[in-house]
């Protein structure tokens, strides 16, 4: 086997927006490093932003909205159970782990480490999955078919990987496990470290100790993912002619079991002809895009507030996104978990960009009336002529009434939620 080269450096801080590239600035990150080599980053985020005690984090374990696997080893003999548990193994016993996808929508820490990304598309990313693993723990040698930031919480994990045309699995495993693993580096991860994975990079961690990695993974939809999405799509949406299939004059036939071959041809053709609207597309691939994962769960505010209620909190609190919801948009719509909200403004870019916005921020976006107009009351008359002030108020209400409503509708399903100064 080809020895491995011990990859140790320590590099000077260069923050970008809580992350540490080292002496790489974010733009040559992404020039010189995404999606074609790895990179290995020290002190990549304070150890302190992913300190989530082992026992708590096992906890998740438990519950049915988190998807959990454990996975053992014995003597190259792999085992896989799916969660939840009511028990886990002791940290004690050693050669097991943990996998508990999507902690972004249940951990507070792990959902800010999301929201360090935010110089990547939020179209990109996936979620945050945190593995807990005792001494020898791990899932062998694999490949993923997405880019993959690696980062250290407690304890310390021993990281071997390198690029092999070789990418065949073993057989009979409950996992993907490489048959061939072929390692170039080689680098022990202390707590806030950090190794960055481009897609079919082959890798193997191992636990040196019990600890939890922290994984930021990156999503690439597949031509089949999304035309298997589009498709149902368009089935739903078929527009224009229909003319029926029609067959005057059929002959007599002595082979009823087979299929006609002018009736073939029809279909054929209307298969191959077929051509859909580029606005079905595109609202197709919104919809793809922000649809939430399939076990996100959106529960309604345990209080209800009326309107003004709501709007006057808002401008308390600010507003944010519930983490388990997507939002993108384009230059025509706004998708907030697969559904249209509504055309594109630039507080909604701003509520998609950030994820959040702040009291402050939504109060430069309302017009002054716009507590009157939410809760029904009688607004003031305004003279178009003498109070050109008054009129431009009044108009920016009527846009912002539809966005509001919408936007007070996806609060009462739980969708959106109201900001706190703790996650500023």
């Amino acid at each position: 086997m080809t020895s491995t080269k011990k990859v140790t450096n320590r590099r000077p801080k260069n923050n970008v927006g809580g992350l540490n590239f080292g002496p790489t600035s974010v733009a040559e990150f992404l020039a010189q490093f995404w999606q074609q080599k790895p990179l290995l980053l020290r002190r990549f985020v304070d150890p302190g932003s992913v300190n989530t005690g082992l026992e708590s984090l096992l906890s998740f374990a438990q519950q049915d909205d988190i998807s959990s696997r454990l996975i053992r080893v014995r003597k190259q003999d792999w085992s896989m159970q799916e969660g939840p548990f009511d028990a886990l193994p002791s940290l004690r016993t050693k050669q097991w782990t943990i996998l508990l996808q999507g902690m972004d929508r249940s951990l507070d820490q792990a959902y800010a480490l999301r929201l360090a990304f935010g110089f990547l598309p939020h179209a990109r990313i996936d979620d945050v999955m945190i593995s807990v693993a005792s001494a020898g723990g791990g899932v062998g040698a694999h490949l993923d078919e997405y880019d993959v930031f690696l980062v250290q919480g407690h304890g310390q994990r021993r990281w071997r990987w390198g690029y092999q045309s070789d990418h065949r699995f073993q057989t009979n495993k409950p996992l993907k496990l490489l048959e061939r693993f072929e390692p170039q580096f080689e680098a022990v991860l202390e707590p806030g470290d950090c190794l960055y994975l481009p897609p079919r990079w082959a890798h193997e961690g191992v636990a040196l100790s019990p600890c939890s990695t922290w994984s930021v993974g990156f999503r690439a939809p597949s031509r089949q993912e999304f035309l298997q999405y589009f498709l149902l799509e368009a089935a739903e949406s078929v527009s224009g002619a229909n003319p029926r299939y029609q067959d005057m004059r059929l002959a007599k036939t002595k082979q009823a079991g087979r299929i006609p071959i002018a009736l073939a041809e029809q279909l054929k053709q209307w298969a191959m002809s077929f051509r859909s609207e580029q606005p079905l597309v595109e609202q197709a691939l919104g919809r793809f895009l922000s649809e939430p994962a399939a076990n996100a769960w959106f529960e309604s505010p345990a209080k209800s507030l009326s309107k003004r209620q709501w709007l006057s909190k808002a401008l308390a609190f600010g507003l944010a996104l519930h983490p388990a919801s997507r939002m993108v948009y384009d230059n025509k719509s706004v998708w907030l978990n697969g559904e249209i909200l509504a055309r594109p403004c630039p507080l909604l870019r701003q509520l998609a960009d950030q994820r959040y916005i702040h009291a402050n921020q939504l109060k430069k976006s309302l017009p002054e009336n716009m507590t009157n107009a939410l809760s029904n009351a009688p607004t003031k008359h305004f003279d178009p002529v003498t109070k050109r002030q008054d009129a431009r108020e009044c108009k920016k209400t009527v846009e912002f009434q539809p966005l509001f409503d919408s936007l007070f509708g996806c609060y009462q399903q739980g969708s959106i939620r109201f900001w706190s100064e703790k996650h500023s």
